[in-house]
């Protein structure tokens, strides 16, 4: 069996409400989330007990079958990826209208929310492959300290 990049790549959208982004075409959209699905992937590949790097670029799979923690952690890598962009986006720095109060938003405090939202999902990204490494320990062999059973 397989995972398809598109299976990802619907669980991060989840994770991020981009409006602008989601309006485009499908093969832009996809272009985009595989570039940061890569990176995400990097960050993952030496604690998952799964070879990521067992992926095929012109099918857009892995060629295992990758349960949903796996899946889970590489969606946080995708959003985690995606706001690290919007942090360096030039368009941050310009006002914004709100159409719902018609009140401009000081790009300052526009790009320190987006800031703070890009740290909250790295902490959650790197907690969640913490969590998991310790998980896929065998800890039956270890002893207490002193040598006592």
């Amino acid at each position: 069996m397989a995972t398809t990049f598109r299976e990802i790549y619907n669980r991060a959208l989840f994770r991020f409400a981009d409006h602008k982004f989601l309006e485009y075409d499908v093969e832009i959209k996809e272009a985009v989330l595989e570039r940061y699905l890569i990176s995400a992937k990097t960050e993952f590949e030496d604690i998952c007990r799964v070879n990521l790097n067992d992926y095929n670029k012109e099918t857009k799979q892995f060629n295992q079958d990758l349960d949903d923690k796996i899946i889970e952690i590489l969606s946080l890598g995708i959003a985690y990826y995606w706001l690290s962009f919007k942090t360096l986006d030039s368009e941050l720095v310009k006002n914004v209208l709100n159409s719902r109060d018609y009140y401009y938003y000081s790009p300052g405090n526009l790009l320190k929310e987006v800031q703070t939202l890009r740290e909250t999902v790295r902490n959650e990204f790197y907690s969640a492959m913490r969590e998991y490494s310790y998980s896929q320990q065998n800890w039956s062999g270890l002893t207490p300290k002193g040598g006592g059973q």
